[in-house]
Protein backbone atom coordinates (compact mmCIF):
# COMPACT_ATOMS: atom_id res chain seq x y z
CA UNK A 1 0.00 0.00 0.00
CA UNK A 2 0.91 3.50 -1.01
CA UNK A 3 -0.42 6.48 1.19
CA UNK A 4 0.77 9.81 -0.16
CA UNK A 5 -0.78 12.99 -0.33
CA UNK A 6 0.34 14.56 -3.10
CA UNK A 7 3.15 13.93 -5.86
CA UNK A 8 3.62 11.65 -8.77
CA UNK A 9 3.57 7.83 -8.23
CA UNK A 10 4.27 5.53 -10.98
CA UNK A 11 4.08 1.88 -10.98
CA UNK A 12 6.05 -0.59 -12.43
CA UNK A 13 6.41 -4.15 -13.24
CA UNK A 14 9.25 -6.27 -11.65
CA UNK A 15 10.34 -9.97 -12.92
CA UNK A 16 8.59 -12.58 -11.36
CA UNK A 17 10.11 -13.49 -7.27
CA UNK A 18 11.66 -10.15 -7.09
CA UNK A 19 11.15 -7.62 -4.17
CA UNK A 20 8.78 -5.14 -3.73
CA UNK A 21 10.98 -1.73 -4.09
CA UNK A 22 9.72 2.03 -2.43
CA UNK A 23 11.46 4.96 -4.11
CA UNK A 24 10.68 7.71 -2.70
CA UNK A 25 12.55 11.35 -4.51
CA UNK A 26 12.31 14.26 -2.12
CA UNK A 27 12.98 17.44 -4.12
CA UNK A 28 12.92 21.49 -3.86
CA UNK A 29 12.31 23.66 -6.63
CA UNK A 30 12.18 27.18 -7.72
CA UNK A 31 8.87 28.29 -9.19
CA UNK A 32 8.99 29.57 -12.44
CA UNK A 33 7.55 33.14 -11.56
CA UNK A 34 8.06 33.49 -7.91
CA UNK A 35 5.89 35.88 -5.93
CA UNK A 36 7.11 37.91 -3.07
CA UNK A 37 5.98 37.21 0.21
CA UNK A 38 5.74 40.29 2.78
CA UNK A 39 4.89 40.18 6.14
CA UNK A 40 2.25 43.01 7.27
CA UNK A 41 4.78 45.15 8.79
CA UNK A 42 6.65 45.60 5.56
CA UNK A 43 9.34 43.00 6.49
CA UNK A 44 10.37 40.10 4.90
CA UNK A 45 9.67 36.51 6.79
CA UNK A 46 12.46 35.87 9.53
CA UNK A 47 13.86 32.21 8.24
CA UNK A 48 12.23 29.53 10.79
CA UNK A 49 13.94 26.54 9.31
CA UNK A 50 16.57 24.57 7.59
CA UNK A 51 16.31 21.95 5.05
CA UNK A 52 17.36 19.54 7.14
CA UNK A 53 14.75 19.72 9.12
CA UNK A 54 11.88 20.16 6.63
CA UNK A 55 13.35 16.93 5.20
CA UNK A 56 13.64 14.88 8.61
CA UNK A 57 9.80 16.02 9.34
CA UNK A 58 9.12 14.32 5.59
CA UNK A 59 11.01 10.99 5.88
CA UNK A 60 8.90 8.21 4.38
CA UNK A 61 7.34 6.09 7.12
CA UNK A 62 6.96 1.93 6.63
CA UNK A 63 4.78 -0.14 8.79
CA UNK A 64 5.88 -4.14 8.03
CA UNK A 65 3.30 -6.72 8.60
CA UNK A 66 3.11 -10.57 7.61
CA UNK A 67 0.93 -10.00 4.60
CA UNK A 68 1.26 -6.01 4.24
CA UNK A 69 3.75 -3.28 3.45
CA UNK A 70 2.28 0.26 3.87
CA UNK A 71 4.14 3.26 2.78
CA UNK A 72 3.62 6.38 4.27
CA UNK A 73 4.61 10.06 2.68
CA UNK A 74 4.10 13.50 4.68
CA UNK A 75 1.56 16.42 3.04
CA UNK A 76 3.75 18.21 0.80
CA UNK A 77 1.20 21.78 0.96
CA UNK A 78 2.42 21.91 4.82
CA UNK A 79 5.87 22.53 3.81
CA UNK A 80 6.95 26.43 4.19
CA UNK A 81 10.31 27.78 3.51
CA UNK A 82 9.90 31.38 5.36
CA UNK A 83 13.56 32.69 3.71
CA UNK A 84 12.16 32.06 0.29
CA UNK A 85 8.46 31.78 -0.93
CA UNK A 86 9.48 30.75 -4.53
CA UNK A 87 10.65 27.51 -3.40
CA UNK A 88 8.30 24.30 -3.25
CA UNK A 89 8.35 20.69 -2.51
CA UNK A 90 8.02 18.40 -5.13
CA UNK A 91 7.83 14.11 -3.83
CA UNK A 92 8.26 11.32 -6.35
CA UNK A 93 7.35 7.66 -6.09
CA UNK A 94 8.38 5.25 -7.75
CA UNK A 95 6.80 1.50 -6.80
CA UNK A 96 7.94 -1.23 -8.29
CA UNK A 97 6.04 -4.37 -8.14
CA UNK A 98 6.09 -8.21 -9.48
CA UNK A 99 3.59 -10.76 -11.08
CA UNK A 100 0.86 -11.61 -8.75
CA UNK A 101 1.43 -9.03 -5.78
CA UNK A 102 -1.80 -6.50 -4.93
CA UNK A 103 -0.77 -2.46 -4.25
CA UNK A 104 -3.09 -0.08 -3.10
CA UNK A 105 -2.96 3.78 -3.90
CA UNK A 106 -4.22 6.38 -1.74
CA UNK A 107 -3.62 10.03 -2.27
CA UNK A 108 -5.02 13.49 -2.19
CA UNK A 109 -4.15 15.03 -5.34
CA UNK A 110 -1.12 12.88 -6.45
CA UNK A 111 -1.01 11.17 -10.14
CA UNK A 112 -0.64 7.76 -10.76
CA UNK A 113 1.02 6.26 -13.91
CA UNK A 114 1.88 2.71 -14.70
CA UNK A 115 3.43 2.99 -18.12
CA UNK A 116 4.00 -0.96 -18.54
CA UNK A 117 1.92 -4.39 -18.13
CA UNK A 118 1.24 -5.12 -14.30
CA UNK A 119 0.22 -8.39 -13.55
CA UNK A 120 -2.06 -8.36 -10.43
CA UNK A 121 -4.76 -6.40 -8.71
CA UNK A 122 -4.51 -2.42 -8.43
CA UNK A 123 -7.11 0.11 -6.66
CA UNK A 124 -6.21 3.36 -6.82
CA UNK A 125 -8.15 6.16 -4.25
CA UNK A 126 -7.55 9.88 -5.33
CA UNK A 127 -9.31 12.49 -4.45
CA UNK A 128 -7.97 15.22 -7.27
CA UNK A 129 -5.14 13.24 -9.09
CA UNK A 130 -5.15 11.38 -12.73
CA UNK A 131 -4.90 7.89 -13.10
CA UNK A 132 -3.15 6.76 -16.22
CA UNK A 133 -2.71 2.74 -17.30
CA UNK A 134 -1.68 0.68 -20.74
CA UNK A 135 -2.53 -3.14 -19.14
CA UNK A 136 -3.70 -4.30 -16.14
CA UNK A 137 -3.75 -8.23 -16.12
CA UNK A 138 -6.58 -8.63 -12.86
CA UNK A 139 -8.70 -6.51 -11.13
CA UNK A 140 -8.52 -2.40 -11.95
CA UNK A 141 -10.62 -0.77 -9.52
CA UNK A 142 -10.39 3.29 -9.59
CA UNK A 143 -11.69 5.88 -7.29
CA UNK A 144 -11.08 9.73 -8.23
CA UNK A 145 -13.09 12.80 -7.44
CA UNK A 146 -12.34 15.24 -10.08
CA UNK A 147 -9.05 13.83 -12.04
CA UNK A 148 -9.39 11.39 -15.30
CA UNK A 149 -8.81 7.72 -15.86
CA UNK A 150 -7.23 6.22 -18.79
CA UNK A 151 -6.28 2.68 -19.34
CA UNK A 152 -5.66 0.49 -22.39
CA UNK A 153 -7.11 -2.35 -21.12
CA UNK A 154 -8.10 -4.68 -18.05
CA UNK A 155 -8.08 -8.62 -18.02
CA UNK A 156 -9.85 -8.81 -14.60
CA UNK A 157 -12.84 -6.90 -13.17
CA UNK A 158 -12.90 -3.00 -13.45
CA UNK A 159 -14.71 -0.53 -11.49
CA UNK A 160 -13.70 3.12 -12.75
CA UNK A 161 -15.41 6.32 -11.08
CA UNK A 162 -14.59 9.71 -11.97
CA UNK A 163 -17.19 12.39 -10.25
CA UNK A 164 -16.53 14.84 -12.42
CA UNK A 165 -13.27 13.31 -14.96
CA UNK A 166 -13.00 11.63 -18.16
CA UNK A 167 -13.45 7.92 -17.72
CA UNK A 168 -11.31 6.25 -21.09
CA UNK A 169 -11.21 2.87 -20.79
CA UNK A 170 -10.04 0.26 -24.44
CA UNK A 171 -10.61 -2.76 -23.76
CA UNK A 172 -12.87 -4.47 -20.90
CA UNK A 173 -12.30 -8.14 -20.90
CA UNK A 174 -14.28 -8.98 -17.67
CA UNK A 175 -16.93 -7.32 -15.96
CA UNK A 176 -16.95 -3.67 -15.91
CA UNK A 177 -18.98 -0.96 -13.90
CA UNK A 178 -17.74 2.49 -14.76
CA UNK A 179 -19.57 6.02 -13.73
CA UNK A 180 -19.04 9.68 -13.55
CA UNK A 181 -20.42 12.84 -12.73
CA UNK A 182 -19.93 16.17 -15.09
CA UNK A 183 -17.51 14.27 -17.40
CA UNK A 184 -17.75 11.82 -20.04
CA UNK A 185 -17.13 8.14 -20.63
CA UNK A 186 -15.50 6.21 -23.56
CA UNK A 187 -15.43 2.29 -23.92
CA UNK A 188 -13.94 1.22 -27.27
CA UNK A 189 -14.32 -2.65 -26.48
CA UNK A 190 -16.65 -4.26 -23.71
CA UNK A 191 -16.47 -7.62 -24.08
CA UNK A 192 -17.71 -8.87 -20.34
CA UNK A 193 -20.65 -7.42 -18.71
CA UNK A 194 -20.75 -3.66 -19.16
CA UNK A 195 -22.60 -1.46 -16.64
CA UNK A 196 -22.45 2.66 -17.32
CA UNK A 197 -24.09 5.43 -15.16
CA UNK A 198 -23.68 9.26 -16.01
CA UNK A 199 -24.87 12.20 -14.21
CA UNK A 200 -25.21 15.46 -16.81
CA UNK A 201 -22.32 13.17 -18.61
CA UNK A 202 -22.16 11.97 -22.57
CA UNK A 203 -21.49 8.30 -23.12
CA UNK A 204 -19.45 6.62 -25.66
CA UNK A 205 -19.53 2.77 -26.45
CA UNK A 206 -18.13 0.67 -29.05
CA UNK A 207 -19.01 -3.15 -29.62
CA UNK A 208 -17.56 -4.98 -31.64
CA UNK A 209 -17.38 -9.46 -31.77
CA UNK A 210 -18.01 -10.86 -29.20
CA UNK A 211 -20.25 -8.31 -27.89
CA UNK A 212 -20.64 -8.25 -23.98
CA UNK A 213 -23.09 -10.53 -22.54
CA UNK A 214 -25.08 -7.30 -21.27
CA UNK A 215 -24.37 -3.85 -22.01
CA UNK A 216 -26.28 -1.67 -19.86
CA UNK A 217 -25.33 2.50 -20.28
CA UNK A 218 -28.08 5.28 -18.31
CA UNK A 219 -27.49 8.57 -18.23
CA UNK A 220 -29.43 12.30 -17.51
CA UNK A 221 -29.28 15.38 -19.67
CA UNK A 222 -26.05 13.62 -21.89
CA UNK A 223 -25.79 12.23 -25.28
CA UNK A 224 -25.62 8.02 -26.13
CA UNK A 225 -23.45 6.99 -29.06
CA UNK A 226 -23.19 3.73 -29.50
CA UNK A 227 -20.58 2.68 -32.27
CA UNK A 228 -21.23 -1.00 -33.68
CA UNK A 229 -20.49 -3.58 -36.26
CA UNK A 230 -22.94 -3.75 -38.88
CA UNK A 231 -22.96 -7.07 -38.66
CA UNK A 232 -23.00 -7.76 -35.04
CA UNK A 233 -26.14 -9.81 -33.71
CA UNK A 234 -27.65 -8.03 -30.37
CA UNK A 235 -30.98 -6.84 -29.10
CA UNK A 236 -31.55 -3.20 -28.86
CA UNK A 237 -33.68 -1.61 -26.14
CA UNK A 238 -33.21 2.15 -26.10
CA UNK A 239 -35.07 5.13 -25.11
CA UNK A 240 -35.00 8.67 -24.47
CA UNK A 241 -37.53 11.35 -22.95
CA UNK A 242 -38.03 15.10 -22.88
CA UNK A 243 -37.76 15.39 -26.39
CA UNK A 244 -34.94 13.42 -26.90
CA UNK A 245 -34.99 10.90 -30.02
CA UNK A 246 -33.41 7.82 -31.06
CA UNK A 247 -31.28 8.12 -34.18
CA UNK A 248 -30.03 5.14 -36.32
CA UNK A 249 -27.35 5.26 -39.62
CA UNK A 250 -26.02 2.70 -41.31
CA UNK A 251 -27.99 0.11 -39.93
CA UNK A 252 -30.93 -2.59 -41.02
CA UNK A 253 -32.61 -4.14 -37.65
CA UNK A 254 -35.48 -5.72 -37.33
CA UNK A 255 -38.15 -3.12 -35.56
CA UNK A 256 -40.52 -4.64 -32.65
CA UNK A 257 -41.34 -1.48 -30.79
CA UNK A 258 -40.86 2.32 -31.70
CA UNK A 259 -38.57 3.29 -34.41
CA UNK A 260 -35.69 5.80 -35.79
CA UNK A 261 -36.37 9.24 -34.86
CA UNK A 262 -38.72 8.37 -32.53
CA UNK A 263 -37.98 7.95 -28.58
CA UNK A 264 -37.78 4.23 -28.35
CA UNK A 265 -36.67 1.66 -30.52
CA UNK A 266 -36.74 -2.22 -29.57
CA UNK A 267 -35.43 -4.32 -32.25
CA UNK A 268 -33.04 -7.42 -32.95
CA UNK A 269 -30.09 -6.70 -35.37
CA UNK A 270 -28.84 -9.66 -37.58
CA UNK A 271 -31.00 -11.86 -35.90
CA UNK A 272 -31.00 -10.39 -32.46
CA UNK A 273 -28.34 -11.67 -29.77
CA UNK A 274 -26.84 -10.47 -26.26
CA UNK A 275 -29.04 -7.32 -24.67
CA UNK A 276 -28.32 -3.55 -24.90
CA UNK A 277 -29.80 -1.34 -23.08
CA UNK A 278 -29.58 2.55 -23.57
CA UNK A 279 -31.74 5.36 -21.40
CA UNK A 280 -30.96 8.96 -21.52
CA UNK A 281 -32.83 11.76 -20.29
CA UNK A 282 -32.83 14.53 -21.51
CA UNK A 283 -30.24 14.08 -24.81
CA UNK A 284 -29.94 11.70 -27.97
CA UNK A 285 -29.10 8.07 -28.88
CA UNK A 286 -27.15 7.52 -31.52
CA UNK A 287 -26.74 4.43 -33.56
CA UNK A 288 -24.25 4.39 -35.61
CA UNK A 289 -22.99 1.51 -37.85
CA UNK A 290 -19.84 0.97 -39.07
CA UNK A 291 -17.14 -1.44 -40.75
CA UNK A 292 -16.23 -4.73 -38.60
CA UNK A 293 -13.08 -3.96 -36.75
CA UNK A 294 -11.74 -7.65 -37.84
CA UNK A 295 -12.51 -7.15 -41.66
Amino acid sequence: MVDAARGMIEVVAGSPGSEVVFEVNEQVQREAKPVEKVAVDGTPPAQQAGFERIFARLEPRFEAGAKKVRLTVADSQAVVFDWDPALRMVIMIKVTVPPGVSLAVQNVSAGVSVSTAYKGNLQVRSDSGSVYAQRIEGDFLVRTDSGSITVAEVTGRAELRSDSGLVLAGVLAGPSSLRTSNGSIEVQQPRGELKIRGDHADIIVGLSAPPPPLTDVRTSAGVITLNIDANLPVTIDAATKFLGKVRMRGLAPVVREGGPDRSMLGADFNGGGPLVKLRTFGGVVALVGRTPLDG
